[in-house]
């Protein structure tokens, strides 16, 4: 059943699709729907996975085309990370956050940090700079990988 906001989201996409000449499919109301009930940072296939179960002919280059159209409808937001993998989370209405991620076993954690946002407008000020969107992501290694290391090399 849907959601109020899920409904909404489902007018945005409408709308957008509407707006650039797209056609409305059902493949991509299915994945819409299948991507809104995740959760964290998917991957293509991580979704594939999930709904193959239910819609086993829905395949991978439509779902990735069909996130790509998220991202541009502003539903949806897409990370690339080291590992040549494109994680795709929920935008649409989710407040703006920014990333760590471990390059040892690619946990991602999200921040806010007020401070950062601050100096970023303060900068972008010096410079007669006029910030649209940002994205804010540091590598490095998670509590759990950092320990593990030091285990190994004392």
């Amino acid at each position: 059943m849907a959601t109020k906001e899920t409904r909404e989201e489902f007018r945005v996409l409408e709308a957008y699709l509407a707006k650039n000449g797209l056609k409305h499919s059902k493949q991509r109301e299915t994945i819409l729907k299948h991507f809104l009930d995740t959760s964290g940072h998917m991957t293509v296939d991580d979704l594939h996975r999930v709904i193959h179960r239910k819609h086993p002919g829905i395949g991978r280059t439509t779902i990735y085309r069909a996130l790509k159209v998220f991202v541009d409808a502003q539903l949806a937001d897409s990370i690339e990370l080291r590992d040549g993998l494109t994680r795709f989370e929920h935008k649409f209405r989710h407040a703006h956050h920014d990333h760590m991620i471990c390059v040892e076993c690619g946990t991602i954690l999200e921040f806010v940090s007020h401070e950062i946002e601050r100096l970023q407008d303060e900068i972008a000020d010096d410079y007669g700079f006029s910030i649209e969107s940002h994205r804010h992501q540091i590598f490095g290694r998670c509590q759990k990988c950092t320990r593990h290391a030091k285990k190994k090399n004392p």
